[in-house]
């Protein structure tokens, strides 16, 4: 997907720059920060290319995101026993995250330079790879591994509506707003394995991150040449 995107986006700025002229066509590379609450902020870079009052997009940014678990829980070693057992699980999780967005605009002339509507989309995929492990321990007994689980997933493309605006002052500096919408479940996808007593091997895997807002706001400044 990202190969594809970022052919057509090439394609597309070679076929503006074909048919125009050097007064009409212009090219605009971009840098800045993107931030949403899943993946917290994170750095950005786009090209743009414009001819006559027309503009069209790529935005590139990417984040990886780590953390650590720790919890446990308690089960009735059996049933109407006095004692409890203690079920403990750590481990941690790296989540990897790319959103690639492209997009149509159009220009008028306000003030000192020219202001831009944008609309779009944007295709992001997540991948996450996780170790967990598994302790049980009864009461005036020492820690006792049960198990190891290590999963391996990604998520299919998501699509998403982007808008933006952006300022392109006549010296060629412009300031860019772009927002995605996206947030609600996301399915994941993978393979999964235990280590117990059995090697077990758990074979395929799905579940849903549940609540994850990966709704951005884009920032970036640009030089339009």
């Amino acid at each position: 997907m990202k190969k594809v995107l970022l052919a057509c986006a090439l394609t597309s700025m070679l076929a503006l720059s074909a048919s125009a002229s050097a007064s009409e066509f212009t090219i605009n590379p971009m840098v800045g920060v993107s931030n949403s609450k899943a993946m917290g902020t994170k750095a950005a870079i786009g090209l743009e290319a414009g001819y006559s009052d027309f503009v069209f997009g790529y935005t590139y940014s990417g984040a990886e995101k780590g953390q650590n678990m720790n919890t446990s829980f308690e089960t009735d070693v059996m049933s109407g026993a006095p004692d409890v057992e203690m079920i403990q699980v750590s481990g941690s999780e790296r989540n990897d995250y790319k959103a690639h967005t492209l997009y149509l605009g159009y220009q008028f002339s306000v003030g000192a330079g020219q202001l831009a509507v944008k609309a779009g989309a944007e295709f992001s995929k997540l991948k996450a790879v996780g170790q967990y492990e598994f302790n049980n321990a009864t009461p005036g007994q020492e820690a006792v591994d049960i198990a190891e689980l290590s999963l391996n997933t990604a998520s299919s493309t998501v699509i998403k509506p982007m808008i933006g605006v952006g300022y392109y002052m006549d010296n060629g500096l412009n300031f860019n707003l772009h927002y995605t919408f996206h947030s609600g479940d996301r399915d994941m996808k993978g393979t999964g394995s235990i280590l117990d007593a059995r090697g077990t091997d758990a074979g395929a895997v799905s579940y849903s991150i549940d609540d994850k807002d990966f709704s951005t706001v884009m920032f970036t400044v640009g030089y339009r040449f």
